[in-house]
């Protein structure tokens, strides 16, 4: 990946945004005095030098420092707690940043250890319980990781080319077989994102199921509608009456200036 600063022009917009490149893809998250930007990129499908240059051309506001080159090969040990040793955070594993996990994950692996904290016979009830949790706990977030780039129907780039035919776990295979079929998505226990992040990113993809569940036909389709457009005038109301989002950090706050 390659990272570098930038000024920032234009207001100050409330969200991250994530946008698809050749090979990989760039963030752009707005701060007070800079953006910060970046390229994700496969290094099979695109040189150093090309990603470096397509992440300068792409920016908004001159560059206010030198691109900055980060280096990473995603993946996670076979065993995150052995005998006395524990692995949390980067020395567990690390899953590239398009959902910006890391921080969960050491959050997560310190309370799952709180829970489970051995006495001097490190007993291999409690370490196998631990491994067991959290390996499923990185492989549900690698499987919500793989659908953005595994549900896509680009084919302008070997690199999404790739992404569109790999083959995928069993796991993220199973939960689009749900999804195609009657529009279902379920939770595991522990999970970290929810329903409604999944039908976001399936939605937004493209991938529609090919029927309802069941019981949703058994609403009254005049209620629901009701329902739903009261809904969006209450979203549309809060919506109108609150400040923007460079107003309230200018008045509850702002950074010194500089």
């Amino acid at each position: 990946a390659w990272a570098v600063p930038s000024e920032r022009r234009g207001p100050l917009t409330p969200y991250t945004r994530a946008t698809a490149d050749t090979a990989g893809w760039r963030w752009r998250i707005p701060l007070q005095h800079r953006v910060g930007n970046g390229y994700v990129y496969s290094s099979a499908h695109i040189d150093d030098d090309d990603a470096r240059r397509a992440l300068l051309a792409g920016l908004e506001g001159e560059a206010l420092a030198e691109p900055r080159q980060l280096r990473f090969e995603a993946g996670r040990r076979d065993r995150l707690w052995d005998r006395n040793c524990v692995a949390i955070g980067l020395s567990g594993g690390f899953l590239e940043p398009l959902e910006s996990t890391s921080i969960h994950l050491i959050q997560s692996g310190i309370t799952r250890l709180m829970s489970l904290f051995p006495d001097l016979g490190f007993g291999a009830t409690e370490i196998d319980e631990y491994n067991r949790v959290m390996l499923r706990e990185y492989e549900q977030v690698r499987d919500f990781i793989i659908l953005h780039y595994h549900a896509t129907k680009r084919s302008d780039s070997r690199f999404w080319d790739q992404c569109r035919t790999m083959a995928i776990p069993a796991s993220l295979s199973a939960k689009l077989a749900l999804w195609s079929g009657k529009a279902r998505v379920f939770r595991e226990q522990g999970e970290l994102f929810t329903p409604d992040g999944w039908i976001a990113v399936l939605l937004g993809q493209g991938i529609r199921p090919e029927s309802i569940d069941p019981l949703a036909a058994t609403l009254p389709a005049g209620e629901s509608a009701r329902f739903m457009a009261h809904v969006r005038d209450m979203i549309d109301k809060t919506a109108t009456a609150m400040p923007t989002h460079e107003d309230f950090i200018a008045r509850h706050c702002a950074a010194p200036p500089r």
